[in-house]
């Protein structure tokens, strides 16, 4: 491969094998967070939201550290995914919340936009049970390359 081609995403028994490792998180299971990596152009997570999420302008809106936790979440995701299983870490997030998400369920959705040697682009939006897009981000994971690749997913 040469410094200019871009860097392949995993393989889909990887991306398999990484669901699990994150969805075995203390982290993400303590939040109630699962992962979907099953399809090779869109990372998922799914939340039903409960009493810690919730809060947002002291109402029963999830709350929006919650939903940026989230999208840093994805797009440090996206980045691992197409990384070569290197190191990766979110460098940017550019969120906007559209509006209070409120309700039992949370669909977040992340595709990646661009990849480089370097850096992977990535959009997250996220939704309410309904289909409404209520947060979208922007976010930029760069890539480590300095260090040796790791072999549990967990490099982020």
């Amino acid at each position: 491969m040469s410094s200019k081609e871009p860097i392949e995403a995993l393989s889909a028994a990887e991306r398999q094998e990484m669901e699990a490792v994150w969805n075995a998180n203390p982290v993400l299971a303590k939040m109630g967070l699962r992962v979907d990596l099953s399809d090779p152009d869109c990372i998922r997570a799914h939340l039903k939201p409960g009493p810690q999420h919730r809060g947002g302008l002291g109402t029963d809106a999830v709350n929006g550290a919650v939903l940026s936790g989230i999208c840093d979440l994805l797009v440090g995701l996206a980045g691992i995914c197409h990384s070569q299983k290197h190191r990766t870490g979110t460098v940017q997030l550019n969120i906007h919340f559209l509006r209070p998400l409120r309700g039992d369920q949370l669909l977040a959705e992340a595709r990646v936009t661009k990849v480089g040697r370097a850096l992977v682009f990535s959009r997250v939006e996220i939704m309410d049970a309904e289909g409404e897009v209520c947060a979208s981000c922007e976010g930029i994971a760069s890539v480590d390359r300095s260090k040796a690749p790791v072999e549990n997913y967990m490099a982020i």
